[in-house]
């Protein structure tokens, strides 16, 4: 794929890049993300389109790879650097780092739902594989369909698409930062109290939360604060995977590391992942501090009895909750620098 490449932001300006994206994967492309400074980035695109949270959207390839690998002709390279050093990848869409993080995520979000509904409209994109009736826009964009050739519609509805998006976003984060801010304050408190005394901090996640484990650990470790992701090391995931079941993969983990006085971070789009319910009991039963965070207003997170701060996100799409949790671990991680500085 040739041309300049663009800065991607939660603007119109996203959509030439959307269409020039959907265009690739139907002509078979990838999608190949980079991400030197932040690879917990990178990995979570990847994951949202291969392993997309919409029920019907398409598996698309994308691949989260640093370096780069050979570069088919339909490729797309995104970057996910200082728009100065994109250069440097031959990237074709940039996704600025310097920005927060909630609003790094928020922008490969939405380019994410523009591409699925581009997709839709294969007289636009070229597309002539089958398009699923589950995940139809359809009903949003009734002025479009499958046989159009005027672009104009399109670009319409992605721009409603993107406004509607932003809109969403900026009152979830919002109203999550107001209702958790005595949670964040508690959480940030434990944190500092255990690094203290010599104390460790586990994280925990699937999937796309996994990639939340690993940007908290790589946050905290800038912080000079010992942390470690359970779902980092991936002979040891698949291993208890293989052997004792997905259930087991975080529980074995904290019954080898961790001890009294550490603190075990567990993040979840939905808080009713079997394997987190279980490391958080395992945890309490060793005298861990437990902090969670999860969507649909705390979801079973609450119900555990186990958890001893929850940072709750009153949302049940999994874009806004996971957008959300990037602003209250920033936010938390804001608090934590005021504690450590009271503490000395």
């Amino acid at each position: 794929m040739s041309g300049a490449s663009a800065t991607l932001d939660r603007t119109d300006a996203i959509i030439d890049p959307a269409l020039r994206l959907a265009r690739s994967f139907a002509a078979g492309g990838r999608l190949l993300v980079t991400a030197p400074t932040c690879a917990d980035h990178a990995h979570h695109v990847a994951v949202e389109f291969v392993h997309p949270v919409s029920a019907g959207a398409r598996a698309l390839p994308s691949l989260a790879t640093d370096p780069l690998p050979r570069r088919g002709h339909h490729d797309v390279v995104m970057a996910i650097a200082h728009p100065t050093d994109a250069a440097a990848f031959d990237a074709d869409v940039v996704i600025d780092a310097g920005q927060p993080d909630a609003e790094i995520m928020g922008t490969y979000h939405l380019l994410w739902e523009l591409v699925h509904i581009a997709l839709e409209h294969p007289g636009l994109v070229g597309d002539t594989s089958s398009v699923s009736d589950l995940d139809s826009t359809g009903f949003l964009y009734p002025f479009l369909d499958g046989t159009e050739t005027d672009a104009n519609p399109l670009r319409t509805a992605l721009s409603i698409a993107a406004a509607a998006q932003q809109a969403e976003s900026t009152e979830v984060i919002r109203a999550a930062l107001v209702a958790d801010d005595d949670a964040i304050r508690a959480a940030a408190a434990a944190i500092a109290e255990a690094d203290d005394i010599g104390g460790r901090i586990f994280v925990m996640g699937n999937g796309g939360s996994a990639t939340d484990a690993a940007r908290l650990v790589r946050l905290l470790r800038d912080r000079d604060v010992d942390a470690s992701s359970l779902a980092d090391d991936y002979a040891v995931i698949t291993a208890l995977a293989n052997d004792l079941g997905a259930e087991h993969v975080f529980t074995r983990q904290v019954e080898a590391h961790a001890r009294s006085g550490d603190v075990l971070v567990g993040w979840s789009t939905s808080g009713a992942s079997a394997n987190l319910a279980a490391a958080f009991r395992r945890a309490a039963d060793r005298g861990l501090v437990c902090i969670g965070s999860s969507g649909y207003g705390g979801g079973a997170l609450d119900a555990l009895g186990t958890v001893d701060h929850v940072l709750r996100v009153d949302s049940s799409s999994v874009h806004r909750i996971q957008e959300a949790q990037a602003a209250l671990m920033a936010a938390m991680l804001d608090r934590l620098a005021g504690a450590r500085v009271g503490a000395s």
